[in-house]
């Protein structure tokens, strides 16, 4: 009985330690690529991947926002130094950051060329929408 209760004790800790490196899958390279596509290079399939960047607006078109990205999370740092469009909608929130640390809303025509912007929304088949642009956030990774 001893030694069944050891064996049990054994095959339940190997169980705990082996399971969570199971769930953690495959290496990296079989986890998807960073515009969100979980079938490898295959293209089309439309899942959204959530982007953060930081850089300077250097044009508006319209309801477009080209932007020259300084930094960004995984999904923006390929294309640091490069510009890219931020498609935005109707949903788009934009947002004026104040000196003492307040955001108050703002409207698209109050973006102006040269401004340093924060930007949040997703990346769907190379199309960036933007579902928030702030001017004048904290910026760390700015001059």
């Amino acid at each position: 009985m001893k030694k069944l209760t050891i064996i049990t004790l054994v095959m339940i800790m190997l169980a705990v330690s082996v399971v969570p490196a199971l769930a953690a899958g495959g290496p990296p390279a079989n986890r998807g690529s960073a515009n969100g596509n979980c079938y490898g290079n295959q293209t089309g399939y439309g899942i959204r991947s959530p982007y953060a960047l930081s850089g300077t607006i250097t044009a508006i078109n319209g309801p477009s926002v080209t932007v020259s990205i300084a930094c960004g999370n995984r999904l923006a740092n390929p294309y640091i130094g490069q510009e890219i469009t931020l498609s935005t909608t109707d949903s788009t929130r934009y947002l004026l950051r104040n000196a003492d640390g307040v955001a108050t809303p703002i409207s698209l025509g109050d973006l102006a060329t040269g401004q340093k912007i924060s930007s949040h929304g997703s990346l769907v088949d190379g199309v960036w929408t933007a579902s928030r642009i702030t001017v004048g956030a904290l910026l760390n990774c700015l001059p």
